[in-house]
């Protein structure tokens, strides 16, 4: 996906500075609160906004593709609890463990299944999912410690699987609450799927050619040598994708890569730019997406 709006290019441009400054200290870890790691993801949940907000694709436009399927992919950041006092934009993209075990009751309870990356591929590429299946297919962007703590178990609980994308640098930190390796090897172990997104999470339409295989190549190295298994599924961070970072994801061996363009139709000719819808606060609006014609 190309920016398509000034809207779009005066979003990235303000926000191209203080982005800068997030992974200066991403690089050196130097955050020590919780509340500066809180405005990190407020400043990725703006600019992912952004690119949430750009039209929908319709199937009319998907005419070209031979194989087209439905499958909702819901976009999750944060599961934690309400944090009073924090902004807007600080709570736009997390959800509190009771709404997200509403949601997986939701889909339990109305038959839908949860599905991976790897069975989306193969229902494309048969052009059909299975009716009785509906599936629907839960990512989680980033790799907040949170992930573990509140949405594993609520999953495991259920019988469900999701996928985690992770950018790689600050696995690990707990002063800055993302994940561990050994918390992935467990939902790994479990039957949740790993993915990469990216080393740093940049917005990879600033960098060189070069810089882009980097983070999207070393990524997937990195993750494959502490699962010791391939990685195959690939998230753009802030979702902003382009033909030539596409390629570069086909070339590094990924299978699949997930933008944040809206949609629920997927077709052989986007399994590099996936659509899907951003969670929110709003009950109601998960039970829209899921049951969208």
């Amino acid at each position: 996906m190309d920016l398509k709006t000034p809207k779009l290019a005066i979003a990235i441009a303000a926000l191209t500075l203080m982005l800068g400054v997030s992974y200066y200290f991403i690089e050196y870890r130097t955050f020590g609160s919780p509340r500066l790691s809180r405005a990190l993801t407020a400043e990725f949940s703006y600019l992912e906004r952004f690119f949430q907000d750009e039209p929908e694709e319709s199937l009319t436009s998907m005419a070209t593709s031979t194989s087209i399927v439905k499958v909702p992919i819901i976009i999750y950041h944060s599961v934690r609890p309400y944090i009073p006092g924090e902004s807007v934009m600080q709570d736009r993209f997390d959800i509190t463990p009771e709404l997200f075990e509403q949601q997986l009751i939701y889909i339990r309870d109305h038959g839908y299944t949860t599905i991976s990356p790897d069975a989306l591929v193969l229902d494309i590429k048969a052009g059909t999912t299975t009716p009785t299946i509906k599936p629907v297919m839960l990512t989680f962007d980033d790799g907040w410690e949170n992930q573990y703590k509140y949405a594993f178990p609520l999953l495991e609980k259920y019988h469900m699987t999701a996928t985690f994308y992770v950018y790689t640098k600050p696995i690990d930190n707990n002063k800055l609450s993302y994940l561990s390796w050994d918390q992935l090897r467990e939902m790994d172990a479990a039957g949740m799927t790993i993915g990469s997104h990216t080393l740093t999470h940049p917005l990879l339409k600033r960098l060189a050619t070069a810089d882009i295989q980097n983070e999207i190549v070393m990524s997937k190295k990195i993750i494959e040598g502490e699962l010791k298994k391939p990685v195959f599924h690939f998230a753009q961070p802030f979702g902003y994708s382009s033909s030539e970072i596409e390629k570069i994801i086909m070339n590094a061996g990924y299978r699949t890569a997930r933008g944040t363009y809206r949609g629920v139709y997927h077709s052989d000719a986007d399994i590099f730019n996936l659509q899907g819808y951003f969670v929110s606060d709003t009950f109601g609006e998960f039970v829209y997406i899921l049951n969208r014609r």
